[in-house]
């Protein structure tokens, strides 16, 4: 969270418009505080969220236009292009019918039913099943049982179940599986070329894809350059400003962040204390965080509001529906009835007035 603090409006906000629904979430300026995406969807006729109030009184805006930043080298390199390909290649490699013995790393294709005093068990019984050898998907003993073995070869393994194995039934049994084995394969790398190309991807060609590759890097350059660049300028303006920041406010903050955070944890079948736990924190920690990020949102929020102010920027229906839709709601209604009018509103302008600064900033030489 510490890496994540100074950046907390758009995040606090869309953690919270994530909570009600199961969303996508493509906002660019989304820069924190989202742990809760994955939270289950709100009840339906549950009480509106309230209104966050007044963040508090700006005192001193720092100036907002012609704020500097440094820009992100943006060349993709060979390298990061010859990687993504690898990728492909280790993903989808060639599988071979072999007539050798099964090796580590083979396929065996297997029929198999396991016994238990001479009669067969439940779920030990499968017929074409693809085994690959030294995956450490079958009981210890079992893979290591077929090393050596070629096509059509039957064999009877001789294992014992762990003593911790889920079934009462079979832990720390003696079993025997016999085995045939149906069809030993080897996977190796695909060769590239224009028909693995065609077979696995949307392009026709290797240099066709290539070239897909190096667009699809540069966009995802520009789309990083341009979240940084907002939340340099953005975070230099507000912490050149000073805000009476209201405590009413940062309480409410808190406490609706927070709940995403409870919804969360309920969800996985956790309290918070355990989840925090996975977060490398202590729950006591986990709050203190919390409400500093609370406080610097009130903060964050009086300055979008002054100068949004200032630039005459507004909260449209179309930039609720845009919202709305980004957010996997089924309609503006129900995305406000789930997480308030004041945080749709708030985040959109925050959106807004990021996007401004960004708009009139300066790079630096």
């Amino acid at each position: 969270m510490k890496k994540s603090l100074k950046i907390c409006v758009c995040g606090l906000m869309a953690a919270v418009l994530v909570s009600g629904c199961s969303a996508k979430t493509n906002s660019p300026t989304e820069t924190a505080a989202t742990a809760a995406e994955t939270a289950e969807p709100a009840e339906s006729g549950k009480e509106a969220p309230k209104a966050l109030g007044d963040p508090g009184e700006v005192t001193t805006l720092a100036e907002y236009k012609g704020v500097s930043y440094s820009p992100i080298d943006m060349e993709v390199a060979d390298e990061d292009v010859d990687q993504r390909i690898q990728n492909l290649l280790d993903a989808n490699p060639e599988i071979k019918e072999v007539d050798r013995e099964a090796g580590e790393g083979d396929i065996v294709n297997i029929d198999y039913v396991g016994m238990k005093d001479g009669t067969a068990f439940d779920g030990g019984t499968a017929e074409g099943y693809d085994l690959t050898l030294g995956s450490g998907q079958f009981i210890d003993g079992f893979e290591d049982g077929l090393l050596g073995t070629k096509k059509g070869q039957e064999v009877s393994l001789n294992l014992t179940f762990p003593e911790d194995y889920p079934s009462e039934e079979l832990a720390g049994q003696a079993v025997v599986f016999d085995v045939t084995v149906n069809t030993v394969k080897e996977s190796v790398e695909a060769e590239l070329n224009d028909a693995f190309i065609a077979a696995n991807t949307d392009s026709a060609t290797v240099e066709e894809y290539r070239q897909a590759v190096r667009e699809e890097l540069e966009e995802a350059l520009q789309m990083n350059a341009d979240n940084q660049k907002k939340a340099e300028v953005f975070l230099k303006v507000v912490d050149a400003s000073e805000v009476n920041v209201s405590e009413e406010a940062v309480t409410a903050y808190y406490e609706q962040q927070y709940s995403t955070y409870e919804q969360q944890a309920q969800m996985y079948g956790m309290d918070m204390e355990t989840m925090v736990g996975y977060m490398g924190m202590d729950l006591e920690s986990f709050e203190t965080e919390m409400k500093e990020m609370s406080r610097e949102g009130c903060k964050q929020t009086a300055v979008v509001n002054a100068i949004a102010e200032a630039e005459k920027l507004t909260v449209e229906e179309d930039d609720r529906e845009v919202l709305a839709q980004d957010f996997g709601y089924e309609d503006v209604a129900s995305m406000i009835e789930n997480v308030g009018e004041d945080t749709v509103n708030n985040y959109i302008l925050t959106e807004k007035v990021v996007q401004f600064i960004a708009d009139n900033a300066v790079a630096e030489s």
